[in-house]
């Protein structure tokens, strides 16, 4: 740490340096003409105020996101989108997941309310679904790379749901990176939360929603109340918002799961059927209704107790819709509270403290549980319920030629598995403020608190040892639709439970202040340091632990996890100057350098130091030429360090598979105990064990790399109420932290018998029944890849002005353009690996980066007359390719444009002191793109489109 804080050092008197120097430099070129900085102002609000004196530049400055300096300017060098409360207001939505999602610079992959769930089971502690959270992922970063903040400070649980829409001013949006300014994580940016201040009064508010196909229905009330006087300021709220659930069948889109195959899309499943798909001897294949090429038969008639009740498989027709019990909106209610308040004690130093709870139930829904041998339940031939003579079990049993068929079969009178959530959050933030006298300089100490705790609980899981039992005692596992077979099943059910809890304590102090004048103004510097001490502690019950030698649990192999607990601390100090190096100057109406660094101390992954400089210069003054370029950072996440292990089964193509014994002679690591001309892993998935990096003894260090931004603000004096912005983006990554694949495993190995990935292989040695067979890989989470994008953001707002029809008066109209263009997405998810490649990304889908849409957009048109207002939205997402979309040829497939357009209209009372507002969301009924099937449950990408259709909203608010 010494080494990063002597940098530290050096860079702030380097700072102090150059403006000492360009301060001597202006004072030779510089004119002595005093500006009236009203006129300025009036002639146009967004242009900086020239320097005055320090006591107005304290009644006036405030601290902006995205720089650490408290500035007067609106317009600074970051690219900052605000929402402010009338925006947020007019979407209508009472949770904030669905007013920032709609976002043009968001995308890629995030949860929502849409997502149901992570398909039965527990993936990993940090990978949620049905939760009813909305996380952000800003430039298709992903939600770690984007952080979320409440007034500059970081949440426990980056659910922005979870945050009350009565407590917030405004929401910044800072799409660049801001690891100096906000340390870890700000690589794709920041959303920054501001509370309200200095509120009066009393609010009460409720609202209602239903689709037009009569369900989806919302409901929910706010109450705000608040206070103020000469010392103090209080303000408080309590919230209710509940969303009923909608069944995927009530969307044609989403009633079957489509598959895209051979070019022709059609209706599929689930091959774990109610009727059981079993594999049988080639000698016992033939049956009433013919031979079965493929071995495998179903029940067709009577109890199963005979083998003339069966006939052939036949694949694709026979196959289960479970779509029919997946939610396309989760179930949830929310109850939230929050009391914001201020105190002077002093005329130097005010108290103050924010703080807020909620509380989150939330449910997902699965079919009922699909079962096979593999989950380490079997039959036995001698089994009087088995007519086959033969033994179904996971693998052949040793001295057993007749062992080893496959059987698995949907347990359908256990009922649906349901995914109940329960999730607790407070987040406190208390301290102390102040003034230096009657100087220009400003701090504030503070300590921060956050909590979070999240119980998942599994209804209607299998516990393997009962189910065993059953069938044992003679119970009838191959007719399902025997009620007493049922009955005597869900005598075996289990709920196991999962407790994610994660808590974030932090101290921090800042100053802030004016060093001394030069002619262009004063140098401004901003310096403080933190530490931060987090943890998080995942539990699972008993039965739901995972066993690492055998790849199972007491439950359904689904289900099965491993609990993980770990800490860390981070000491970070930092710094940040504003240097005017010009002002009233021919081409240079002012110009300012901002320097900027950060030096952080990581328990668990060493130091970092990351620095910026950004640029701010006017050549006129309604014309701001900005650009930054810093370096980020994103340290490793508790989850990605002690995650514990979990089983995951993806497809792999093994090298290993039809070589000679002179090619198997070359890679003896990979190949280990594989046989000649060996056939390959059967099934073709195979059992991978993800876990955190220090669960299996590695280390990790911080993902690194560029943001560069630079961009134009014009707002022309000649066009009053007009403002445009053009900025240009460019974020790159190395080292990033992601679960290894199976396949770069196997094909590093492969390439290189002394690759350190060859440990992380396993395999059935040659004293088994299957040599060469993959017993299981490890997949921890690595250091490995390059990510980098790049693209375009403009804007266009104009506010009309008012133009007089004679006896009509049109009222005011005001008009918003945003659009982002990404240029490239580009990733190389192992370099320097055997057959590792760049692909860019950009304009596609997949199931890694979600959707990298090339184009979208959003046009907003508001109106104002009197006591009536109204807007009209249209929200835009460009075509894409969704990529390897086809499971036979492996082809792309298309998914269309896609345009949304909302309404809302609004009228307040003010004799009765009430505002009603009314609007439909997706007014056209629009449907989403197919994604088809391949991994999600509902045929579409819930993480970027609507799946409830045209939304009918309501909300009237009363002033007390």
């Amino acid at each position: 740490m010494k080494y990063n804080l002597n940098h530290l050092s050096l860079a702030v008197q380097l700072a102090l340096a150059v403006g000492i120097f360009a301060g001597a430099g202006a004072v030779q070129a510089q004119e002595s003409t005093p500006t009236d900085a009203t006129t300025a102002n009036q002639a146009n609000p967004a242009t900086p105020t020239p320097p005055t004196t320090s006591k107005a530049k304290n009644l006036e400055a405030v601290t902006v996101t995205g720089s650490l300096i408290r500035r007067v300017d609106k317009e600074t060098a970051s690219p900052v989108v605000t929402l402010d409360r009338t925006a947020i207001a007019n979407n209508g939505s009472p949770v904030l997941g669905n007013v920032l999602q709609a976002l043009p610079s968001i995308s890629g992959n995030a949860t929502n309310p849409q997502n149901n769930s992570n398909g039965g089971g527990v993936a990993s502690p940090s990978l949620e679904g049905g939760d009813g959270a909305s996380r952000i992922s800003l430039r298709g970063l992903g939600t770690d790379r984007t952080l979320v903040l409440i007034d500059g400070q970081r949440m426990a649980n980056a659910d922005v749901n979870m945050i009350p829409q009565n407590m917030i001013e405004r929401v910044d949006v800072l799409a660049e990176g801001a690891s100096t300014v906000y340390g870890s994580d700000a690589i794709g940016g920041v959303v920054n939360f501001i509370l309200r201040k200095d509120y009066q009064g009393a609010e009460a508010s409720i609202n209602d929603g239903i689709s037009s196909h009569g369900d989806g229905q919302r409901h929910g009330i706010s109450l705000t109340a608040g206070a103020s006087g000469d010392n103090y300021n209080i303000v408080g709220g309590l919230n209710y918002n509940k969303y009923d659930a909608v069944l995927a069948t009530q969307r044609k889109f989403s009633a079957h799961q489509l598959y895209l195959s051979s070019g022709v899309a059609s209706p599929a499943g689930s091959s774990t059927i109610p009727s059981g798909k079993i594999q049988t001897p080639a000698s016992q294949a033939a049956y009433a209704n013919g031979s079965c090429p493929t071995q495998y038969i179903t029940l067709a008639q009577g109890n199963g107790s005979s083998v003339n009740d069966y006939r052939c498989d036949r694949g694709a027709p026979d196959a289960y819709n479970y779509n029919a019990y997946n939610y396309i909106q989760t179930q949830q209610q929310r109850v939230d509270g929050f009391v914001l308040g201020s105190y002077k004690l002093t005329d130097n130093v005010t108290f103050f403290t924010d703080a807020f709870f909620n509380h989150t139930q939330s449910s997902g829904q699965d079919a009922p549980a699909p079962t096979a041998v593999g989950d380490g339940w079997y039959v036995l031939a001698s089994n009087p319920i088995n007519p086959f003579g033969v033994t179904f079990s996971a693998n052949p049993i040793p001295g057993d030629p007749n062992s080893g068929y496959q059987f698995n079969t949907r347990l359908t009178g256990l009922g649906t598995r349901l995914h109940t959530y329960d999730t607790k959050n407070v987040q406190v933030n208390s301290g102390l403020r102040g003034a230096f006298g009657q100087s220009s300089w400003s701090w504030d100490a503070s300590f921060d608190y956050g909590y979070s705790n999240r119980v998942q609980r599994d209804y209607n899981e299998v516990n393997i040892a009962d189910f065993q039992n059953a069938i044992n005692s003679g119970v009838n596992i191959f007719n399902q639709a025997d009620p007493t077979v049922s009955a005597a099943l869900r005598n075996g059910v289990d709920t196991p439970e999962y407790v994610y809890t994660n808590t974030t304590k932090q101290v921090q102090f800042n100053a802030n202040g004016e060093l001394w004048d030069l002619p262009a103004g004063a140098i401004q510097l901003a310096a403080g340091a933190l530490y931060r001490q987090q943890s998080m502690n995942y539990t699972v019950t008993p039965d739901a632990v995972l066993n690492l030698a055998t790849g199972n649990c007491e439950v359904l192999q689904e289900a099965c996890g491993s609990p993980g607990r770990g800490s860390d601390n981070v000491k970070e100090l930092y710094a940040e100057s504003l240097i005017p190096l010009l002002s009233q100057q021919p081409w240079a109406y002012s110009l300012n350098v901002d320097l900027g660094i950060r030096a952080s101390d990581y328990s668990t992954s060493g130091t970092t130091t990351n620095k910026k400089i950004a640029v701010e210069w006017r050549p006129i003054a309604d014309l701001l030429v900005r650009g930054t370029i810093s370096q980020v950072f994103r340290a490793p996440n508790l989850d990605e360090l002690h995650d514990g292990v979990t089983l995951v089964q993806p497809t792999l193509n093994d090298p290993c598979a039809h070589l000679s014994a002179a090619e198997l002679a070359q890679h003896t690591a990979a190949c280990q105990s594989v046989p000649v001309n060996w056939p390959g892993n059967s099934p073709a998935q195979v059992n991978t064990y993800y876990s955190g990096a220090s669960t299996v003894g590695n280390s990790l260090k911080p993902e690194q790399g560029k943001s560069i931004d630079f961009g134009l603000v014009y707002d022309p004096d000649w066009l009053p109420g007009a403002s445009t912005s053009v900025d240009f983006w460019h974020i790159y990554l190395t080292d990033l932290l992601t679960p290894i694949q199976a396949a770069t495993v196997v094909d590093a190995c492969f390439a290189n018998n002394s690759s350190p990935y060859c440990s992380l292989i396993s395999r059935y040695d040659t004293t088994t029944q299957q040599p060469g067979q993959v017993k299981v890989i490890d997949t921890p989470v690595v250091n490995l890849g390059n990510l980098s994008t790049s693209g375009i953001d403009f804007t266009l707002n104009y506010k009309l002005p008012h133009f007089d029809l004679g006896s009509v008066d049109p009222g005011n109209f005001k008009a918003g353009f945003s659009t982002t263009y990404t240029s490239t997405y580009k990733n190389d998810a192992a370099p320097g690996q055997p057959g590792a490649e760049t692909i860019n990304y950009a304009g596609t889908y997949t199931q890694q980066f979600g959707n990298i849409a090339r184009w979208r957009g959003t046009l907003t048109l508001n109106w104002e007359r009197g006591n009536w207002s109204a807007q009209w939205q249209s929200r835009y997402i460009n075509h894409l390719t969704n990529l390897n979309a086809d499971v036979a040829t492996g082809a792309n497939a298309p998914m269309g444009s896609v345009l949304y357009h909302s309404i809302q209209l609004g009228y307040a009372i003010p004799a009765w002191h009430t505002r009603l507002d009314l609007g439909v969301d997706n007014l056209s009924n629009k449907a989403p793109p197919l994604v088809y099937q391949n991994g999600l449950n509902y045929n579409v990408d819930t993480s970027t489109y609507d799946t409830m259709g045209r939304y009918y909203w309501l909300r009237a608010t009363f002033k007390l």
